[in-house]
């Protein structure tokens, strides 16, 4: 006669109490709330993050819009370099014609 011995599987260890003390279904539904609130909160704030990234990401005006600005930049400061060279050559003409006044007021 053949004698197996036959091993017999150790049995899980068996779950602590304090981790289903009650089965009350008040208590099921309270962690249920609390688990769908929490993810409804943590939907929001995803939200609102990808909103504020957006935000910092995207240029404040559209691209068109601040092209046309930097031409008008351009062609004012182009303005301003004419008036100032207009305004050097009315300084020039004014001091030119005060010297020749300052000169002749001297020779009489």
């Amino acid at each position: 006669m053949l004698q197996t011995q036959v091993q017999v599987p150790t049995p899980p260890p068996e779950i602590p109490d304090w981790v289903f003390h009650r089965t009350d279904p008040m208590d099921i539904a309270i962690a249920v709330v609390v688990v769908l609130g929490a993810l409804g909160c943590l939907s929001i704030l995803w939200m609102l993050a990808r909103g504020w990234m957006r935000r910092w990401t995207q240029p404040a005006i559209p691209q068109q819009a601040f092209d046309e600005l930097r031409e008008s930049v351009r062609q004012l400061s182009a303005e301003v370099g004419e008036l100032h060279e207009r305004l050097d050559f009315a300084e020039r003409v004014l001091s030119a014609r005060r010297e020749a006044e300052r000169i002749e007021g001297r020779g009489h």
